[in-house]
Formats: C-alpha cells, structure tokens, sequence
C-alpha cells in the first residue's frame, strides 16, 4: 500500500526529499529547479498541487505526480436568463479546470520508480475519481504517455477528445567517439554533416567555444545578466559559434543525473536572414561534447527549457535518422460545459 503526501506549493516539498525526485525525473529534467522556474512563472490564477508517493518501507519518494487547477471563466458561460432569474446562484463562479500532468506533459501523467509502477497507477486512479467527483471540476485534460499510462475520463460527457504528440527522447551512446558516431549513419546523412562542418570552418572561419560556466563567457556574449546569473547557478557549461569576436549563437550544457546531459541551443543571428551556423550543426556540436563526456550515456535535446514536441510525426525523421529516439504522450480533454471545447 503506497502512502501520499500532498503539497499545494513545490517550495513545500522537503528538501531531503528533492535528490529522489531528481532521480525519478532523470530522464526528463537536468535537475529540480525546472519544475520550480515552471511553478513560479504560472498565472496567479494557477493553483497546483504536487503528489510525492511513497512504499511501506521506504522514507523516500517512489513516485511523482501532480495537478493543475484553473479558474474558468463561468460569469461568460452562464446565460443571461439565469444570471436575472437565478441571480443567487453563484456556483458558476467557482468552476474549475483541472489538468493532470507532470511539468509540461512530456513525462506524462505520473513519474514512478518501475517496481511500483502498478501500484502507483492504481493509486493515481483513486485520486483522479476522486477529483472527479467534485462539483465544481467541470472540465479536465490530462497528458499520459501512450502504452503505458493510458487513462480516460470516467465522465460520460458530449465534449470529449484526445490528440497525440511526439516527444523526442535522447540518442543513446552507442559509438566510442563521434567520428564513429558519424561512421553508423547513413552515407548521405553523413556526408551533409562533413560539408556543414567544412563550410562553417572553411568558408565561414567559426571558431568553437567552450567556457566552463556561464561567467567564463565573453563580454560579447549577448545574453542579459540575469539569465546568466541563473545558467552560472545551475551549474551549466557554454558552447559557442563564434566570429569576428562576435558570438553567433551557443548551446546551454546541463548536466543531470546518471550520465543524463541536456543540451539547448540558443541561436542569436537575426530572424528571417539565412543563418552562417545552420540549425543541423548546434545539434552536431552538441553531439560532439556528448561524445567526449565519458561520464555521458544518454544525449537529451531541449527547446525552451522543455523537451522537443513535434505535432506530426513526419517531422521527427531527421533526428530519428541521426539516431534520437521519440515517445507518444497523448492530450485528452473532456468538459461538462457544452460551450467549452478546448482547454483554457
């Protein structure tokens, strides 16, 4: 029998705890702090509510799931008429939306360690039917993996569907180096790759830079003080493109758990403009330092502090033929009121 704690804010969560949680979530956050940027940058209208599980006989965390609750905006979806004729009832101003999924949904509905991962979704299901059964809950979505987290709405409601996306899970280190790496694709996969590096080297004359951490970067570096602050605080090591003193773009380097190591790109070239270091070769320079880290098993790319989301599944090929692997999470939604047909 699993045991829960409930916690209506994540800066609540013990800190004992957190080092558990980073392991369970190993594979898809660098660390913690990104589940904490998310929480404080919601609307203050958000309310959520984290769930930590834990077994009979342990004292850490097994299992991580947590819920989203929205106001909906029930003064614009009650009809004149009742707002006159029935103007002492008010329940419509306290409608809810409730969204169960864990960060952003790329994980899907719950997070567990594999030995509990039956029970804990027995579990999960308990807390669902009971949130369910709520009056004032009148819409819900949910995000579940496919294949293994399926769940749906147990509301016999008119509005109800679901939409699949394709998250792009890490490249697997399988070759000792990169230039092996690059040996296992196709030829002419592998052939283009040699040419952008000739044409970035060549013709272009870019210099690569690595900087330890984000306050070891150039005074060119084009990034606002904050933010480098708050990359020098995770810890993050710096790729970049540069020319003429001038720096083009980078990527951010995190480092997570287990040989987990999470790279985003950051071009800074303007918008519109072909760009000198073309999309292909951030991921290329990313493989590169993932290959020399002997500590590295898995290589994780990212777009905005998230995993990469591709609504059609044609659209991961390119990474799939460089070797990235992809999962189906599936977007489920389901309203009691007949005037809302997608989340808020």
């Amino acid at each position: 029998m699993l045991i829960v704690q409930k916690y209506h804010s994540i800066h609540e969560i013990d800190p004992e705890f957190i080092p558990s949680l980073e392991i369970l979530l190993q594979e898809e956050v660098p660390n913690f702090h990104s589940l904490i940027e998310k929480h404080d940058s919601a609307p203050t209208d958000t309310v959520f509510t984290y769930f930590l599980f834990f077994g009979p006989t342990q004292n850490t965390p097994i299992g991580f799931a947590q819920l989203c609750l929205k106001s909906l905006p029930g003064q614009d979806l009650v009809s004149w008429q009742k707002k006159v004729f029935k103007f002492w009832q008010k329940d419509h101003l306290h409608w809810k939306q409730i969204t169960w999924k864990v960060g952003d949904g790329n994980p899907g509905l719950f997070v567990f360690d594999p030995r509990f991962a039956r029970s804990g979704r027995e579990k999960i299901q308990e807390i669902i039917k009971e949130y369910e059964s709520r009056p004032e809950i009148k819409t819900e979505e949910f995000y579940f993996i496919k294949g293994l987290q399926e769940f749906q709405s147990s509301w016999n409601v008119d509005t109800k569907w679901t939409k699949e996306r394709y998250i792009l899970e890490p490249l697997m280190k399988s070759s000792k180096n990169y230039q092996d790496y690059l040996e296992t694709l196709k030829p002419e996969l592998s052939q283009f790759i040699v040419r952008a590096w000739r044409d970035l080297h060549v013709k272009q004359q870019i210099v690569l830079g690595d900087y330890p951490s984000a306050k070891d970067t150039p005074k060119t570096f084009p990034v606002e003080e904050k933010l480098l602050q708050l990359w020098d605080k995770l810890g993050a090591q710096i790729l970049t493109f540069e020319k003429d003193l001038k720096v083009l773009g980078c990527l951010l380097v995190l480092k997570g758990k287990n040989g987990n190591v999470f790279f985003e790109p950051f071009p800074f070239e303007p918008e519109g403009d072909k760009p000198i270091v073309p999309d292909e070769i951030y991921t290329q320079y990313a493989l590169i330092k993932f290959f020399e880290m002997n500590e590295a098993r898995k290589c994780h790319l990212l777009k905005f502090d998230t995993k990469i989301v591709f609504d059609e599944k044609e659209d991961l090929k390119f990474f799939q033929e460089q070797g990235f692997q992809f999962k189906t999470v599936t977007h489920s939604f389901a309203s009691k009121l007949p005037q809302l047909t997608q989340p808020v």
